[in-house]
């Protein structure tokens, strides 16, 4: 019995230290910038709730950052980092090499374009000004043609209602009647007596109702035909035939494969914003909440069209592995979802 008891005492002696070793050792997780879930100096919206995790675990966290999201999800599967938690897609492919936890937020892509507010007013202002300035033309020729002939066959200076003989007052008038009468207003301060003057008068009405019908058309046509051969992008289906950026290896890769676009490939959030606002593509695609997010606080860049190709993110442990983490999370996630803490986060970043 001596001897047995011996044999365990030295057992527990040599295990102990192990046991504590690895108790004081730090959780290694991996992230990569996805603003506003993880920015370069470890604050966002996935930092809080891996903290928070921890804290309540009794667990001490130390952020690993890396570039990629292939980088992240290498270091996850080799052992390098103990977990992910940096907000990386849920998806078959990815859940051959690695497992993932809980979903801990709904996701989707969208499309952001470079915005130019200014130069945007700007082309809107020329193209109403052209269209006003052949209209104005043709209405102050109309206009003053009219004037002339009501005032000429109605002028008298025995009726107040008529225009005076006098050239300067009864002319003004003239004009007066002749724009209230076009807009359909007709105040009838001064109205035509006689059968020409009334022709003259009806012609008038329906040439306004005419050329302000004409005007509307004119100027709606200019502004379809200005947002066509500008390219607009408004959405996914505007992307056909354009430059469009996206991140290596991330799930908007795999996406814009089926679509008909020359894609450009980025290697990081950073690098797709920067050939946006260098206007070496014509828009991007990529996780909804980082692009609106950018979108927000950038006025440069703004999102377009509705978000597609759902997604859910997910925490990312070693595959196959006895993870001690996997089953923490997964109710911390969990428990945070239906407690406070996740809307309390979720309303501090977005």
């Amino acid at each position: 019995m001596k001897k047995i008891g011996l044999v365990i005492c030295i057992f527990f002696l040599l295990v102990t230290p192990s046991f504590a070793q690895d108790a004081a050792r730090p959780i290694r997780i991996a992230v990569k910038e996805f603003p506003p879930f993880v920015f370069k100096d470890l604050r966002g919206f996935c930092i809080d709730m891996a903290k928070i995790i921890c804290e309540n675990n009794g667990l001490k966290p130390e952020f690993v950052y890396y570039k990629t999201v292939q980088e992240v999800l290498d270091a996850v599967a080799t052992g390098e980092c103990d977990i992910n938690f940096s907000g990386i897609t849920i998806t078959a492919e990815r859940e051959k090499k690695v497992d993932f936890s809980h979903p801990f937020f709904d996701s989707g892509l969208i499309v952001a374009v470079k915005a130019d507010p200014d130069s945007r007013l700007l082309d809107l202002a020329r193209t109403i000004l052209k269209v006003i300035g052949y209209s104005l033309l043709v209405f102050l020729i109309g206009l003053t043609v009219v004037a002339h002939l009501v005032w000429f066959i109605e002028r008298s200076d025995n009726d107040p209602k008529s225009f005076s003989t006098a050239y300067k007052r009864g002319i003004l008038d003239a004009y007066w009647w002749a724009v209230v009468t076009m807009t359909t207003v007709g105040y009838g301060d001064k109205c035509p007596k006689k059968t020409i003057g009334r022709l003259i008068a009806s012609v008038w009405m329906i040439i306004g109702v005419v050329w302000f019908a004409a005007f509307t058309a004119t100027l709606t046509s200019s502004l379809t035909v200005d947002r066509i051969e500008r390219g607009e992008i408004r959405g996914l289906k505007d992307l056909y035939g354009k430059k469009v950026a996206i991140i290596q290896g991330s799930t908007s890769e795999n996406f814009m494969l089926y679509h008909n676009v020359t894609v450009m490939l980025a290697e990081s959030f950073g690098d797709l914003v920067r050939s946006l606002k260098a206007e070496t593509v014509d828009a991007v695609v990529y996780d909804a909440p980082a692009l609106m997010y950018i979108a927000k606080n950038d006025p440069s860049i703004r999102v377009v069209g509705e978000m597609f190709d759902e997604q859910r993110y997910g925490v990312v442990f070693p595959q196959g592995s006895q993870s001690p983490y996997k089953e923490m999370f997964n109710i911390a996630i969990l428990e945070m979802q239906v407690g406070g803490e996740y809307r309390k986060i979720y309303n501090k970043w977005f």
